[in-house]
């Protein structure tokens, strides 16, 4: 897989250098002016190979590339369990989100950056219908999916049954519930916020396992957010309550 991007590149040299085949940069990509970059480079005897601009377009499928570009392996899931087993070793409450099919890229992307922002343990994607981790996702993420780990499961109700035995409640993001996020208590119980696909929402099936329908107050005539968008405020809201408890 290639990455390319300034701030994907440097996380993937500061968090996964090992996993990193080669890095290309243009003829004229300054490496001194990017000290983090050209340090790791050398720290990990990195190969580097320096080529046109417009070789690297090629490369990247994208002119966004900003004239660096990495080939890495194929990007690596993790399982359920390690996620959760995130939430263990940090000794939090679990903090997980579940994408039903999230289709774009970019929005995907944006939710990666955002849930690693927020400290989101852990991210769970659907194998089929659904946007995988690419180059583009990884790219938009700022490099944020080296930093956080992804799960891509083949069903997900098997996958909210399966965290609802490890005590794990399920909360959706549905515009159409009364019940609103700032009356919800999400500091004392480990959760899993499911964010639907961004034109269709979530799937019934999906509405059906969850433990709580809450929708984002909403006062403005726009009926519905961006999915990442409705992601971040869903996420921020976990994290602003968890850090309330804390500073007590």
């Amino acid at each position: 897989m290639i990455v390319y991007g300034k701030n994907s590149v440097a996380e993937l040299l500061r968090n996964s250098p090992r996993d990193i085949k080669k890095v290309m940069v243009s003829e004229n990509f300054d490496l001194s002016s990017y000290p983090r970059i050209n340090v790791s480079i050398k720290k990990f005897h990195i190969e580097l190979s320096h080529i046109s601009r417009n070789a690297i377009t090629d490369i990247c499928r994208s002119p966004n590339h900003q004239g660096i570009a990495a080939e890495i392996s194929d990007f690596s899931y993790s399982s359920i369990e390690e996620i959760l087993g995130v939430a263990r070793q940090r000794d939090e409450k679990g903090f997980m989100l579940i994408l039903d099919h999230i289709e774009d890229p970019h929005n995907l992307g944006a939710v990666i950056r955002t849930a690693d922002f927020l400290g989101v343990h852990g991210i769970v994607i659907p194998a089929d219908r659904a946007c995988d981790v690419n180059p583009t996702v990884v790219k938009v993420s700022s490099g944020a999916s080296a930093n956080i780990k992804i799960a891509r499961e083949t069903n997900l109700g098997r996958v909210i049954d399966f965290l609802k035995k490890k005590g794990v409640w399920i909360v959706g993001a549905d515009a159409d519930s009364q019940e609103l996020i700032c009356g919800s208590d999400f500091a004392s119980l480990d959760i899993a916020v499911v964010i639907g696909n961004e034109s269709r929402g979530m799937r019934n099936k999906t509405k059906k396992k969850c433990d709580f329908l809450l929708s984002i107050p909403r006062e403005g005539k726009v009926q519905s957010l961006n999915a990442s968008v409705a992601a971040g405020i869903f996420l921020y809201e976990v994290c602003r309550q968890r850090h309330e408890i804390k500073a007590q």
